[in-house]
């Protein structure tokens, strides 16, 4: 072993590290990122969650339970319901995370000693609507014991639209969507940084090539290949996982579309700015992988995340595709209704191929 080998080796690393600024940023950064993103993205409890009330009696005994649940940290009363079809269309949109009917015998119930609440949640999160269930239970017992009311009530639990609250069917539409996110965007960041390492580019500079012809004959095969993706994706999770698919499948092929156009613009972007296939594919892996993963509403729910985690969310295009998916697979909701995601999925493609177009442009090749 010859130490002066070994200097010479590292200098000449040291070097390389310093030659290549973005991959130096990519491993300095992506600690803190991690740490960042998991210590605050990943909550196991819930923080002022969206619930709604049907007091079929109201009186004094059922003003003060609806109230101590609103008082409390994991819940916010945010709907009064008139009506059992105001409540459902309130669920199956996602206006609430779950509804507390409250009978018109419960005060006649408590002093007979059986009353009884219903607690219904909805089953597109089977973990919230677990905890919602514990959590429930833990106020109305919290609220018996400080008034020193001996009667138990009794909370009859019903799941919307997972009734078996099974976490593999609320997970799997999600599933889609990360999928598609890490192959759409990882297959089109390598496709533009290849053409440059292997110096093809100045080729096809030499040729009436415009930018537009280029990115479209660059993507369109990447976009069927991820269409054939999605048809896997979809019949693995209807005929392998049996989630079912309530909703029309033309009309969530229509919306994986939109979604994958917009990963492969997104992966196009970094393979531009990135210029060698290393590097595209960490890029790659870091902007679509780990947003799609944590901040999409995928697993975690984004209500419960801090409030600048909520705003950054916005700009993550997982957000929207996740909450289409899930809503088209399990309530049969049409992607028409849900108009602001579609609208924000598009208007997200549009800017991303605006400023695909503007980066093209640098490469050399025609209008």
């Amino acid at each position: 072993m010859r130490m002066q080998h070994i200097r010479a080796m590292a200098r000449k690393e040291w070097w390389h590290l310093f030659r290549d600024p973005r991959s130096l940023a990519l491993i300095l950064l992506m600690p803190t990122m991690l740490l960042f993103l998991f210590g605050y993205a990943i909550r196991l409890d819930i923080t002022e969650a969206p619930i709604g009330v049907l007091q079929e009696s109201r009186d004094a005994l059922t003003n003060e339970i609806v109230s101590h649940l609103d008082a409390s940290h994991a819940f916010e009363v945010t709907h009064h319901f008139t009506s059992r079809k105001q409540l459902r269309h309130a669920i199956q949109y996602g206006e609430v995370w779950g509804a507390i009917v409250i009978p018109a015998s419960f005060s006649r119930d408590m002093l007979d000693g059986n009353a009884a609440l219903q607690l219904i949640t909805d089953g597109v999160d089977a973990n919230t609507a677990r905890l919602m269930r514990n959590y429930t239970q833990a106020m109305v017992n919290d609220y018996l014991l400080q008034h020193g009311m001996q009667p138990p009530i009794q909370l009859e639990d019903r799941t919307w639209f997972n009734e078996a609250k099974e976490s593999r069917i609320a997970i799997v539409p999600g599933v889609i969507a990360i999928v598609m996110a890490v192959i759409g965007a990882l297959m089109t960041s390598l496709t533009i940084a290849r053409e440059m390492e292997q110096g093809n580019l100045v080729m096809l500079r030499t040729t009436a090539l415009t930018r537009g012809e280029f990115l479209i004959g660059k993507l369109f095969p990447y976009f069927i290949i991820g269409l054939a993706d999605l048809a896997v994706a979809i019949l693995a999770a209807v005929y392998v996982f049996d989630v079912p698919l309530r909703g029309s499948l033309w009309e969530l092929v229509l919306v994986s579309s939109l979604f994958l156009l917009v990963v492969m613009l997104q992966g196009a972007l970094i393979s531009i700015a990135a210029g060698n296939q290393m590097l595209a594919s960490q890029m790659s892996m870091v902007s679509t992988f780990l947003p799609a993963f944590l901040l999409s509403g995928f697993v975690f729910a984004i209500e419960n995340m801090p409030t600048v985690l909520q705003y950054i969310t916005y700009i993550v295009p997982a957000r929207y595709f996740v909450s289409l998916s899930k809503l088209i697979f399990l309530k049969g909701v049409s992607p028409f209704v849900l108009w602001t995601e579609v609208l924000a999925l598009s208007i997200i493609l549009l800017l991303l191929a605006r400023i695909t177009f503007v980066r093209v442009k640098k490469l050399g090749l025609l209008m």
